[in-house]
């Protein structure tokens, strides 16, 4: 299929928090809006496709979670990563950051603290200050035009009271696509301090040609056991506002600590247009995608 990247749409008086928002954020209405992962691209036309046949059959009651959804991201997994993940290690929220505060919440304490890797995405210091957790900042070094980890730093801030470590992979905003020796050496320190590691993967999709994500989870059974990872078709495919993004947790324990936080604030739920999209996405995007 065709697809043109080149037709422009006003999304002015759409509601768009990107342009209708500029006086509120910049206070002035004569810039480009550049600063939000929100593209000016339609969705794929499979996405829209099956959005409108879902809009046209006129019901939309609660789901159930399909085989069909949990094979779109176990097979999107495994084209994209070579990772071959479970059904059973998949759970569903509204957005990557109400995953974040889940985890968090489930798995720190007031006083405690989690390692962050500044300049980061802004939401990640709301997530902490929010659930009363101190940010424990580990921030990344420029060396030699580029961004790159201070395992020194890292290791010397860990204490008692440190829990987990946030990573951005790839990096918002400086976007640094970590490499497998890279995540190696991050994943060694946290296993030898028994840090949890929360793998925010949102842009895990979106990189140049010879760079590929490598989620840290894959790296070896060990990582994987002890890693949350998170992810969403929304950046991908410009399908934010459909609200539905995936965990996929390997641990049977954290995992199951994971789930009741979501139970605990009824958020695990799939919408009718956020699961029809991401299915679709997963399913008939890639073309779209490359």
């Amino acid at each position: 299929m065709a697809y043109d990247f080149d037709k422009i749409i006003n999304r002015q008086g759409t509601n768009s928090v990107k342009w209708d928002n500029l006086m509120e954020v910049f206070g002035r209405e004569d810039i480009l809006p550049l600063w939000v992962a929100d593209m000016d691209f339609r969705a794929p036309d499979e996405v829209i496709e099956a959005l409108q046949e879902k809009l046209n059959h006129g019901i939309f009651g609660y789901n159930i979670k399909s085989d069909s959804l949990y094979n779109s991201i176990i097979s999107w997994m495994k084209k994209r990563y070579n990772w071959d993940i479970k059904k059973e290690w998949i759970s569903f929220t509204p957005g990557v950051v109400p995953a974040l505060n889940i985890a968090v919440r489930e798995f720190a304490k007031e006083g405690d603290n989690i390692v962050i890797q500044p300049p980061v995405y802004p939401p990640f210091f709301r997530v902490l200050e929010n659930n009363a957790v101190e940010a424990n900042l580990n921030p990344l070094i420029y060396k030699d035009d580029n961004f790159v980890m201070d395992y020194d730093s890292l290791e010397k801030s860990i204490d008692s009271k440190t829990k987990a470590i946030i990573l951005c992979n790839p990096h918002n905003p400086v976007g640094r696509v970590w490499s497998k020796e890279e995540l190696s050496k991050l994943g060694e320190i946290c296993l030898k301090h028994n840090l949890l590691i929360v793998s925010d993967d949102i842009h895990s999709d979106l990189t140049f040609k010879g760079h590929r994500t490598t989620p840290i989870a894959t790296i070896s059974e060990e990582l994987a056991q002890n890693t949350i990872t998170l992810l969403a078709p929304s950046k991908t495919f410009n399908i934010a506002g459909l609200a539905t993004s995936v965990a996929i947790i390997p641990n049977e324990e954290l995992r199951n600590k994971f789930e009741r936080g979501i139970e605990k604030l009824e958020i695990g739920k799939v919408t009718t247009f956020g699961g029809t999209a991401l299915e679709a996405a997963y399913t008939s995007g890639e073309q779209w995608l490359d």
